[in-house]
């Protein structure tokens, strides 16, 4: 009876270790007309295709997302997109990361958008990946308004 509960004990301490780091490996991910929006005075929208988090590795696959839309509007809004993104020591390697046409949108009083296309952070970094973002946008319109843009960036 010890050795099965040493067992169980073991295999669920490796099934939820496992299950903390993000990882998207041999993957393709297509998006196409995806859209999303969040509106209200406590607006926050994310908009995550091919994310990857906690240790978050991309390897040997690839995202494409084609116009694709990410919306807050709101009193206190935040607009976070993500495409082909790793976070967290994340890792982009022999990966391909499209994004053609991706809009991000924060609209109202406190708001902040924040787009990242093909990249990676928390000690981030990107290897052998290709990262394309044709007509990508990202705006904040309101009066606390900030808008970052990153495309192939490791941070």
């Amino acid at each position: 009876m010890k050795v099965r509960n040493a067992s169980l004990v073991l295999a669920l301490g490796l099934a939820f270790t496992g299950a903390f780091a993000g990882e998207i490996l041999g993957t393709t991910v297509n998006s196409s007309g995806a859209s999303n929006t969040s509106a209200g005075i406590s607006s926050t929208a994310r908009q995550n295709i091919g994310l990857a988090e906690q240790q978050g590795r991309l390897l040997g696959g690839s995202v494409t997302a084609n116009n694709v839309s990410n919306t807050a509007a709101g009193i206190s809004s935040t607009a976070v997109q993500e495409v082909g993104f790793a976070r967290g020591n994340g890792v982009v390697q022999n990966s391909t990361v499209v994004a053609n046409g991706a809009r991000n949108l924060a609209a109202g009083l406190g708001a902040t958008a924040i787009q990242q296309i093909g990249g990676a952070e928390g000690n981030g970094r990107l290897t052998n990946a290709t990262v394309i973002a044709n007509n990508a946008s990202n705006t904040a319109a309101g009066f606390n308004s900030d808008a970052t843009q990153r495309i192939g960036v490791a941070r």
